[in-house]
């Protein structure tokens, strides 16, 4: 079996007219192997003068015969590395070895196994905001009739409907991100510093078994999200709006507190936040037009008296924060069971600082269930 839908790939390439797909990204060939890439090069792909570069290529008539190019050579056998992972359900494997670029020869090599397969002039969707200069260069001197278009919206396509086990690693991240920040908070102390702060997510993430991606830290009042000097002092809001990873998959999640008593006017502005994400959250489910969702979302946080102050953004999220489905104005999409939201409602009130709630949701027949709803509410710390 396929480790991916290989039907809904299948329509996606079709809506966009490609007859072959090239993957080359790390979290896209991690997906479509179902959860391999070489682990010599998973943090860090420069290598000498130029980069590893790994192919993994599928037509579309015959997903089945998709094809992988890695690295093999007197120094590093991949093949080793494949059969450690264990089932790897692509045969036909094609290796380059070590060279000046070795992204532009897994790109000639990728060129010649399509000429092999009649599929050299054909349309070939190619991950082109990620793809070196001279792999694309070496595409087009290989395959001169064909013709590129970019892969990204349909491999974005394919990944919006999450798996089980995708969802359950979701689930985990969000926990663990979401423990963190209120470990944090909970040790906080008047004269840290927001750079402090930063500092101190990123241990409590990693030392839970995540990577650390990011943290946005900002002390009211004030929209500085930057880690800096400024220090959290008492009953001044805090705001830590933070990513980790897991296996790829991220979590984005951000949360409130104080040492002491809040203001009350931010915890009117947070109370806001969370009506609104109630409000919200109410209304996704499957079936449930994007546009829909950007209206409801709009008018949540644009209502009532802090209105003006208020901003709304939903995502996607999985390998890839803000993948599809896209919810804006203009979007033309609809929400499907498994798809994953991240649905952020915030006020920036020059008074009280940026006040924000942020959470992730899957998509349900019926309705939605929270991922990483932990520790949700404001942290209050006692003043010393």
């Amino acid at each position: 079996m396929l480790p991916f839908d290989a039907e809904r790939l299948q329509r996606a390439m079709r809506a966009h007219n490609a007859d072959v797909i090239l993957a080359t990204t790390r979290h896209n060939v991690r997906y479509l192997t179902g959860g391999y890439y070489l682990s010599f090069y998973a943090r860090a792909p420069q290598f000498g003068g130029g980069q590893y570069l790994s192919v993994v290529g599928i037509p579309a008539a015959h997903p089945e015969s998709a094809f992988y190019i890695g690295r093999q050579d007197g120094v590093l056998n991949e093949q080793d590395y494949i059969e450690a992972f264990g089932p790897f359900w692509i045969t036909d494997r094609r290796w380059i070895t070590r060279g000046p670029s070795m992204s532009a020869a897994a790109a000639a090599n990728a060129a010649q196994v399509l000429n092999e397969k009649g599929l050299g002039g054909g349309t070939i969707a190619v991950e082109s905001s990620f793809l070196p200069a001279d792999a694309f260069e070496a595409l087009r001197s290989g395959l001169p009739d064909a013709s590129f278009i970019n892969a990204t919206p349909i491999l974005g396509e394919l990944r919006a409907v999450k798996r089980p086990a995708e969802l359950e690693r979701l689930r985990q991240v969000h926990h663990v991100t979401a423990q963190a920040i209120r470990a944090v908070l909970t040790e906080g102390r008047p004269e840290l510093t927001t750079r402090q702060i930063a500092g101190m997510v990123r241990r409590r993430i990693e030392e839970r078994g995540a990577g650390f991606l990011y943290v946005f830290t900002n002390v009211g009042p004030g929209f500085l999200r930057a880690p800096s000097s400024m220090p959290w002092g008492r009953e001044r809001p805090m705001h830590v709006d933070a990513g980790a990873e897991m296996d790829e998959y991220i979590a984005d999640i951000a949360r409130m507190g104080s040492i002491g008593a809040p203001p009350a006017l931010a915890m009117d502005l947070f109370t806001a936040c969370l009506d609104a994400q109630e409000r919200i959250r109410g209304a996704v489910a499957a079936g449930l037009p994007c546009r829909d969702l950007w209206r409801i979302g709009t008018e949540a946080v644009t209502a009532g008296r802090w209105g003006r102050y208020g901003r709304f953004l939903a995502h996607g999220l999985g390998m890839v924060s803000h993948e599809p489905p896209e919810v804006s104005e203009q979007s033309r999409g609809t929400l499907e069971p498994s798809m994953v939201l991240s649905i952020e409602t915030e006020y920036l009130h020059p008074d009280a600082g940026h006040i924000k709630s942020e959470d992730t949701v899957v998509v349900t027949p019926t309705g939605n269930e929270g991922l990483g709803d932990v520790a949700r509410d404001w942290c209050t710390v006692p003043a010393a």
